[in-house]
């Protein structure tokens, strides 16, 4: 999926949080980059979802990509070792 996600320049989105929504007054760049964020984080959480088995897909259908890339670190981190 990394390589994937580096190839669609998309991997930040596993490895940034959504950044705080910009105030009123932000700047229009601002605003779209964080509009982007969101935009592919929906995607690439979209793609995650549909490589799971259906368990984990019922653990992680509220979560956006980041966090459930975070959890899925915690799920299987001890497991790697």
């Amino acid at each position: 999926m990394r390589i994937v996600l580096k190839q669609e320049r998309k991997l930040y989105v596993i490895e940034q949080p959504l950044p705080i929504e910009p105030s009123g007054n932000a700047s229009r760049a601002n605003r779209e980059a964080h509009k982007k964020h969101l935009d592919d984080m929906v995607d690439i959480g979209c793609l995650m979802l549909a490589t799971m088995n259906p368990e984990l897909q019922k653990q992680h259908e509220d979560m956006v990509a980041y966090d459930m890339i975070e959890h899925l670190k915690e799920l299987y981190q001890g497991q790697a070792r």
